[in-house]
Order: structure tokens, then sequence, then C-alpha cells
């Protein structure tokens, strides 16, 4: 007689893998508030507010994932559809490479040869703390640098033309 489980386990999620231009693991860019909660259940917490700065501006709904070091943003000019995912985990990986907590030299040496387009370097320094951005907009690449360090990678999805998302 075959024994069958009673219980049934829902399949650990994979938000360890870094796709530009598709997304993190199992989450995809495009996908909906509802599909998002159907993978990886009720955020920690969620912001909403005015990306654009201005008073009549559209608005962007953050969800932040602490438990697994993510955070997503869905904009209402899209449709409240998925276009961007940041993530501080030091086990997350691009193509197998562990990025956050290496220097900024190493990190752009190891990315060098991955066609993600020419880096823009901004210091965004002040008295209080050290902080570079390096941003890669062809890839729709930002990564976040204290002390040297990275400290958060950011992708969003790539666009056909400043209006036109191509979803993956």
């Amino acid at each position: 007689m075959k024994f069958q489980s009673l219980f049934f386990y829902p399949k650990k999620m994979n938000t360890r893998e870094i796709k530009i231009g598709t997304g993190l693991g199992d989450i995809k860019f495009g996908i909906t508030r509802e599909e998002l909660k159907t993978i990886a259940g009720d955020p920690t917490e969620v912001d909403t507010f005015n990306a654009s700065g201005e008073e009549d501006g559209y608005l962007t709904e953050s969800w932040h994932y602490d438990e697994h070091e993510f955070s997503v943003s869905f904009d209402e000019e899209d449709n409240w559809r998925l276009t961007t995912i940041s993530t501080s985990s030091p086990d997350c990986d691009y193509k197998g490479l562990k990025l956050i907590g290496k220097g900024l030299d190493h990190v752009l040496a190891l990315l060098e040869n991955e066609n993600l387009g020419e880096n823009e370097l901004e210091d965004l320094s002040d008295e209080n703390i050290n902080q570079k951005l390096v941003c890669l907009l062809p890839s729709s690449l930002n990564l976040w640098f204290e002390d040297d360090d990275l400290t958060e990678i950011q992708w969003g999805v790539l666009w056909s033309d400043e209006d036109t998302p191509k979803w993956p």
C-alpha cells in the first residue's frame, strides 16, 4: 500500500537569480500585484508614492519582502504591472556571480564582459555617507555602493522606446 501525504508543501520560491530584463527567479516583470501575491505571498510592507514628483503625476506602489531581502515596484502608468526589482541579499547572483558586498572596482571588473552597456558613475556622497551609484542604462540596471561595497542591485524591465516596455 502506497502512502499518500495529506499535506501539500508550497514550492520553494526562487528569489536568488537576477535576470536582466526578465526578473528575479520565479518573479517576472509585467506580472500584476495579484500574480505576485500568488508567488510570494503578502509583502512585509507597502509604500505608495508619486514617482514623477509632479502634483498630477502617476503613482508607484513598492512592496517590500524583508525575509527575502527584495522589493518590487508596480507603476500606475503601466497598468500596475511589475516594472522594477531591488535586492540587498548577498545570496542573490547574476549568472552565478554573487555581487552584494563586493567592492566597486571588483563588481565593475566582473561585469565588464557582460554586454550590459556603458556605465555611468555618480557620486552621491555627503558628509554623513560615502555613496556611489553606477547606472547601466541599456540594461536598466543600477548598482548602489556604500563605503565602496555593493549594498543594493536594482533593475527593471527593458524598453523598446521611452513609452513601451518589453515585457518578458
